[in-house]
């Protein structure tokens, strides 16, 4: 790598998908190229990239998330960049590129949901997205998308763009299996706590219509009196969340079906290791994460065979159709019953690694530009 980069990780939140690619992303790099790496954070993330030295972090004081963040994104960002070397490439993760940049840019791609899938935002975050996305893709000089549908999904929607303008470098993921956990954490989550003895089928991702809880709740409901499982649903609540809530009401599930909220990183990992079956019932995403953190405990998975899924979890997944709920129920009980193949969930999971993202964005990406 011959040039320098700086990379935006001003929207880091480890709970969250992009934030948490931009962390990944940034510290993969940094451990390899650590002399040609920049980080952009805010000053109350500094504790969370103790792995990078204080010269090689550009750290913003009072910055909120929305409008002050776009302004310094926009504006702030790109001039100081220059000054701090013009031949630097700016790399934005989530999709909006500096439209007043002078240096080159890439951004990543990681879904457009915003305009395949109704009611997945409120009309001003759909308006915002298709106005500031297709410039961003124009301005950019490499765009990274993070699967093959992904990347389809770009040429679908924008045709004009160059067809080497796209790369596709897959996310890596969390083993938690493999990670340190402290040994003096432990279940604090009173919901979690009182359920996590008791056999239960997990599903994990914030509360919204396109990840499809209400489906699976309703499929569960088909299945209850077959199996002894409860159903768990670990996330917090999102965009119209409260339809969920409604269906537990109405079917009278409220013993069966467990809403954690937002867990810790041990939590969710205690969560993945005593689950008898994850579930994964979206309708769209851009990769999707949780499938590969649950096989990582060599956990049997039912997923929709939606978007990018099939494409992440290839051949160790037990598919359903995510707009039907009888299938979802028939995949359900088809898992549960159905023995765990190792090793066929490690030949998937090898695929994946931060590691390898970095690897992939250095020699498709900056090393082309």
């Amino acid at each position: 790598m011959n040039r320098v980069c700086i990379l935006n990780a001003l929207q880091t939140s480890l709970s969250g998908g992009i934030g948490r690619y931009s962390y990944e992303l940034s510290k993969s790099l940094y451990e390899k190229e650590k002399s040609n790496i920049k980080i952009v954070i805010r000053e109350e993330d500094r504790k969370d990239f103790l792995f990078a030295k204080d010269e090689d972090l550009i750290i913003v004081k009072n910055i909120k998330s929305g409008i002050h963040r776009n302004i310094y994104e926009q504006i702030i960002l790109p001039f100081k960049a220059r000054k701090i070397n013009k031949n630097a490439i700016l790399h934005y993760p989530d999709s909006m590129a500096p439209l007043l940049a002078l240096n080159d840019v890439v951004i990543t791609v990681h879904d457009l949901a915003f305009k395949t899938l109704k009611g997945a935002f409120t009309w001003k975050t759909a308006l915002w997205k298709k106005i500031i996305t297709p410039l961003s893709i124009i301005k950019a000089k490499k765009v990274v998308a993070i699967t093959e549908f992904a990347k389809s999904e770009i040429y679908t929607h924008y045709r004009n763009i160059a067809k080497d303008k796209v790369v596709v470098v897959y996310n890596g993921f969390n083993n938690l299996n493999v990670e340190k956990n402290d040994r003096t954490e432990v279940i604090r989550n009173e919901k979690l706590k009182l359920n996590i003895d008791k056999p239960y089928i997990l599903t994990v991702s914030t509360i919204s219509p396109r990840k499809n809880i209400d489906g699976l709740i309703k499929a569960f409901n088909i299945i209850k009196d077959k199996t002894e499982c409860n159903l768990i649903v670990g996330g917090k609540n999102g965009w119209l969340y409260e339809s969920v809530y409604e269906t537990v009401e109405n079917l009278n599930l409220k013993e069966r079906v467990i809403f954690t909220g937002s867990v810790t990183d041990y939590e969710l990992s205690q969560m993945y290791k005593n689950c008898a079956l994850f579930v994964y019932p979206s309708f769209y995403e851009g990769f999707g994460l949780p499938p590969l953190e649950a096989m990582s405990y060599n956990k049997k998975c039912a997923v929709s065979n939606s978007t990018s899924i099939p494409e992440v979890v290839g051949s160790a997944g037990i598919y359903f159709d995510p707009s039907k709920v009888e299938d979802i129920a028939e995949k359900l009980l088809l898992a549960l019953n159905r023995d765990i193949d190792v090793n066929l969930i490690q030949s998937v999971l090898n695929k994946f690694s931060w590691k390898k993202c970095a690897d992939g964005v250095i020699k498709k990406v900056y090393d082309i530009i």
